[in-house]
């Protein structure tokens, strides 16, 4: 079993269904895989070779959603950051997990100097919000934009899928090692209980979250619909998967 399995079958099932959905914007499973692929030869055009980590600290958006399958896609390791933490907190976990790569939105875009200036890991910053990027950091939209699709990295298994950070209330946090058999057996579990159903809208709360939930909706070939909160009333490290109302 492997993350990006399902991807491949949605194209072959059904490619014009709508995958994603945010504000104004909507993607087709073969729009959202054709991006995917696009940000996975960004990548691997940037240096990330299989195993290294990239890392995310963002508030939610269907670029959330492109991150989490384009670094598997890449060959890579997914090390999304917790926004409730301080900066100091998620450098640690920067360092501490290696991270190489690190896509930064609006928000947060004012911690890049420091990162840059303390990290010994980090060397690629890309600006993943809606405005134009801040000098140093590069666009996300445009490497999708100029970046060849590249073929999946098919890494499987027991190979290292994304490292989760624990919430630290008892010292340093943890990072969770976990393998593709891991998050996809999470994933048919959520099948199993009849929390994703074939078609269905999926509202998809990231990243007040630290436990991968992304894979649930495109397994089932649901529509991923992130919310716009930034924060919801579960602890942060809670699987906040929901069904949407819409």
């Amino acid at each position: 079993m492997y993350l990006t399995q399902p991807l491949h079958r949605a194209v072959q099932q059904h490619p014009n269904r709508i995958a994603v959905r945010w504000g104004d914007r909507q993607r087709t499973f073969g729009e959202f895989v054709d991006r995917v692929a696009r940000f996975a030869g960004a990548l691997q055009e940037l240096g990330v070779q299989a195993g290294d980590r990239v890392a995310m600290l963002s508030l939610n958006s269907e670029r959330y959603l492109e991150y989490q399958m384009a670094v598997p896609w890449a060959g890579a390791v997914l090390n999304p950051c917790n926004i409730r933490w301080s900066p100091a907190e998620i450098l640690y976990s920067l360092e501490d997990s290696g991270s190489t790569v690190l896509l930064v939105d609006d928000t947060f875009k004012g911690l890049v100097a420091q990162f840059s200036r303390e990290s010994t890991t980090l060397r690629e910053f890309i600006h993943c919000g809606d405005g134009a990027p801040p000098e140093g950091m590069l666009s996300y939209e445009t490497l999708v934009a100029e970046s060849k699709p590249v073929p999946d990295a098919v890494r499987r298994g027991d190979d290292l899928a994304g490292i989760f950070y624990t919430g630290g209330t008892t010292g340093f946090p943890k990072g969770v090692m976990l393998s593709h058999t891991n998050l996809c057996s999470s994933g048919l579990t959520v099948h199993a209980e009849g929390l994703a159903r074939p078609g269905a809208p999926i509202c998809m709360r990231r990243p007040c979250s630290t436990w991968p939930t992304w894979a649930w909706p495109i397994h089932t070939g649901s529509r991923a619909t992130p919310t716009r909160s930034s924060r919801c009333s579960t602890r942060p490290w809670c699987s906040t998967l929901s069904s949407s109302t819409e």
